[in-house]
């Protein structure tokens, strides 16, 4: 990512682009977007992975004979 602020004042479309590159393929987490006096200055993206326990996972079918 760029080091240098991004302004919306400035090039929109690159902001909407650094946003959206932080939102693609997000499935459970957050984009945060840092201001400082009146320009975005840094976009974080935090990514949870969720990882399903043997409580409660699905119970699979059992065939009775």
């Amino acid at each position: 990512m760029s080091t240098a602020p991004l302004s919306p004042r400035g090039p929109r479309s690159a902001v909407l682009d650094q946003i959206a590159q932080a939102l693609a393929g997000l499935e459970f987490g957050a984009v945060e977007i840092t201001v400082h006096q009146g320009r975005i200055v840094q976009i974080e993206r935090r990514e949870k992975v969720r990882l399903e326990s043997e409580r409660h996972a699905r119970p699979t079918e059992q065939h009775v004979s």
